[in-house]
């Protein structure tokens, strides 16, 4: 893949991913538990450089698929970060590919 393609393709999902976060924020709501793991996980698919794996996770998140049991059992997954939070871990990935 090109690299031209790459940084599209991640750019993309990134503006998917603030749509996301935008669209709890017109909710006036946080992430539920599931919403926050999926995003979390499509971030660190992106920072991975691994786009479709990314788009699977947003999916997820988009349709609030349960945490994988293994997942869930770990207390770091029980803190649930804000939208703010995940906005910022975007802005810092963002960084990388403009």
């Amino acid at each position: 893949m090109s690299s031209d393609l790459s940084l599209e393709i991640a750019r993309s999902i990134s503006q998917r991913i603030r749509r996301f976060l935008a669209g709890l924020e017109r909710a006036r709501r946080q992430p539920n538990r599931r919403e926050a793991y999926h995003i979390c996980m499509a971030m660190e698919h992106l920072h991975a450089a691994r786009p479709s794996e990314s788009e699977e996770a947003l999916r997820k998140a988009e349709r609030v698929d349960p945490v994988p049991p293994d997942s869930a059992t770990q207390l770091p997954f029980n803190e649930t970060p804000t939208v703010e939070q995940l906005r910022t871990t975007l802005d810092r990935l963002s960084a990388n590919y403009g």
